[in-house]
């Protein structure tokens, strides 16, 4: 064996009489970057529970899980999925309910263990109308302080801050609304219910979450004005029309063949299509001047759909079919007077509202 070189052997002895390289075994933790971005926590006091952090979350490692019954929400972090990417206190609209620390690794035998999960939880305030989850109280408070003193103009605000100095109980969901509701944590649902409605004859609470408010059909309509329609054989002569509407005192007939409805004929019709075209009224067929297609609603079509069709397909009429026969006529005078008493209830219940009176 060739004997070692001097460069070698100094190498051995500075080596030799020099502090170790490595780490002592076992090794202590190693600290890492100051601004290292680690495993994210919640901040108990920061947190409102608003769950942005979930939705934000790339990988779902996040989860947000409602208890009504226990009023309570649980946000979790599972670090079995996280992947450290920062987005969820980014987007923390307090920025600081979650925090990424400087901690990067976990060593665990179950990846169920509590060690894995990192969560917090928030009381719920829950509508006391429908029972339907509205948000977390911290969350609550927190847009009341945002928003300063027009907080106080929303009930919900309000009792968020009653809350704070004394205990009020709260109420169980009614089958229905009524006004005294207004001083109730209510969704936004029933809040646009409560405040625009007075009441709600036999609707539910289901219905209620449907509908939000009872509408005026078709069969509304007709109760009010009658069932009364008058009809003209589609092969009958423009001049007979007319006589017949002058005799009834109406300004339309619906056009019948073989007992459907097949057009509707109006004064429009008559002075647009004979007079201004020179027709003869005697000679001239109603099937040929009215208004088609006809378009039809039910009893159960709301005065909104109806203004719409009529909107859309530029008709003044629509023939009403209940069971497969003739059941009426509504006209766009008929509409726009259910839609002035729809909207005329609600600015009244606004009034009221903003002016106090709404008790």
């Amino acid at each position: 064996m060739p004997l070692p070189k001097l460069r070698e052997i100094k190498e051995a002895l500075t080596s030799f009489f020099s502090a170790p390289y490595t780490t002592k075994y076992p090794a202590g933790p190693a600290a890492s970057f100051p601004s290292y971005r680690g495993l994210p926590k919640y901040d108990k006091d920061q947190c409102v529970g608003c769950g942005t952090c979930a939705q934000v979350c790339p990988s779902l490692a996040i989860q947000v899980a409602d208890d009504p019954d226990a009023r309570v929400r649980r946000l979790r972090v599972d670090y079995g999925s996280c992947i450290q990417c920062g987005q969820c206190q980014e987007k923390c609209i307090t920025g600081k309910g979650i925090v990424n620390t400087s901690a990067y690794s976990l060593t665990l035998a179950d990846v169920a263990a509590p060690e894995a999960f990192e969560s917090v939880e928030k009381d719920l305030v829950i509508c006391e109308c429908c029972g339907a989850v509205i948000g977390c109280r911290d969350h609550l408070l927190w847009i009341k302080e945002r928003l300063g003193a027009k907080a106080y103009g929303h009930p919900n605000l309000m009792l968020a801050t009653q809350r704070l100095l004394a205990e009020v109980e709260p109420s169980e969901p009614k089958s229905r609304l009524r006004r005294e509701d207004q001083i109730k944590d209510a969704c936004a649902r029933c809040r646009q219910a409560i405040v625009t409605l007075d009441e709600f004859s036999d609707m539910g609470t289901k219905d209620l979450q449907k509908e939000g408010k009872k509408m005026v059909n078709v069969r509304d309509m007709l109760e009010e004005k009658g069932q009364e329609v008058w009809t003209v054989p589609s092969d009958a002569t423009v001049f007979e029309a007319l006589r017949a509407m002058e005799k009834k005192n109406v300004g339309a007939l619906v056009v019948m063949e073989a007992g459907q409805p097949v057009g509707i004929f109006s004064e429009r019709d008559y002075a647009r299509k004979v007079v201004l075209k020179n027709i003869s009224s005697l000679e001239t067929r109603v099937r040929e001047v009215m208004a088609s297609p006809v378009y039809c609603v039910k009893p159960e079509t709301t005065t909104e759909e109806c203004m719409v069709l009529m909107t859309e397909k530029k008709f003044r009429h629509l023939p009403v079919i209940s069971e497969g026969r003739l059941a009426g006529v509504i006209s766009i005078g008929d509409v726009v007077k259910a839609l002035i008493g729809e909207h005329k209830m609600t600015i009244e219940r606004l009034q009221d509202y903003i002016m106090g009176r709404y008790m």
